[in-house]
């Protein structure tokens, strides 16, 4: 590390990785196959040069070492945007609330018995299941009824079944889309609120014909919701990170939040299932869903409407009135 040459290739090197992650959309490789799968270990490289910046400090070139811990801050700040950037998670006891659990059910391994008591313990207000088969539908079907009445659902053979179940009313529901291309919306009664619930499931983009297909799907899920009057929750497995340009490109055209904060490394595990809300509602809570072998298969959040009075604020206000 002492040759000139050396250094000014590795300093080259993490500038050219650290803004091939951030500025991908206007660069034009972008729609590379492999640049966008190196874009989804985007917190594994942040790693990396974290633990390059401390070797580099180890054998005494500082000037690198910062570069490289500068390049570690640029990819957490970028990863921070796209990901809920609410440093403090809204508290409001009052606000209606709703909680949604989303499965894949291809990563469920437990027997449907063990499944729907996973399900019955959680108690949510939705249940989001996608790549139901007609086997999980006859399995589940009468013990999911029991608890959740309200549903819809689009039972398939191949990996685009979907399913919501809701303890609360649907005021209204249909299957929207052809096929391949095919998205649930329910609009849910939540007291004197109505919130639109948009499923979807993607294939992997891995050609130019799947990533046409996939663009589609979200640009008909972003022109829907643009046309929407409700609070909206869109749910799927979309097998994109949320910082992927397709992604970033939806959220930002149907102006959706995410509800990740961030994501714990875990191997290779990459987060492919989302859970996007409007700005009308606040996410005050968002957990990772995992089996008994600490191995990822689903999500779970809550969420409430926005800019409600507080406890506190109806108290002053009562105490204001007394007097």
């Amino acid at each position: 590390m002492k040759n000139r040459w050396l250094q000014l290739a590795t300093a080259g090197m993490m500038l050219f990785v650290t803004v091939g992650l951030i500025f991908t959309p206007h660069l034009p490789f972008s729609d590379n196959t492999f640049v966008e799968k190196t874009i989804e270990y985007a917190v594994h490289i942040l790693y990396g040069l974290l633990i390059f910046s401390l070797v580099l400090f180890a054998l005494g070139r500082y000037k690198l070492m910062f570069l490289g811990l500068g390049c570690v801050a640029a990819l957490c700040i970028f990863l921070k945007a796209q990901s809920n950037d609410h440093l403090i998670l809204p508290e409001n006891e009052l606000a209606p609330k709703i909680e949604i659990i989303h499965f894949n059910l291809a990563n469920i391994n437990d027997s449907y018995a063990e499944f729907y008591q996973r399900l019955k313990k959680m108690d949510a207000d939705i249940i989001s299941l996608q790549e139901v088969t007609p086997n999980w539908d006859i399995a589940l079907k009468d013990s999911i009824a029991q608890d959740y009445p309200y549903m819809i659902k689009n039972i398939r053979i191949d990996p685009f079944g979907k399913a919501l179940f809701s303890k609360n009313e649907l005021v209204y529901k249909e299957v929207l889309g052809e096929n391949e291309g095919n998205f649930l919306v329910a609009d849910l009664r939540m007291g004197d609120h109505i919130i639109e619930i948009y499923s979807n499931y993607i294939l992997p983009p891995l050609n130019a014909s799947s990533k046409e297909k996939a663009k589609q799907q979200l640009d008909n899920i972003s022109k829907k919701i643009k046309s929407s009057v409700h609070p909206t929750i869109a749910i799927g497995d979309l097998n994109m990170v949320h910082w992927s340009n397709m992604i970033r490109t939806f959220t930002k055209d149907a102006k959706l939040e995410n509800s990740r904060r961030g994501f714990s490394v875990n191997g290779f595990e990459i987060p492919y299932d989302h859970m996007f809300f409007s700005d009308e509602l606040e996410c005050s809570h968002f957990e990772e869903i995992l089996d008994q072998n600490s191995e990822h298969i689903g999500i779970r959040g809550t969420f409430q409407i926005k800019d409600l009075p507080t406890e506190e604020e109806i108290r002053a206000s009562l105490g204001y009135l007394s007097n």
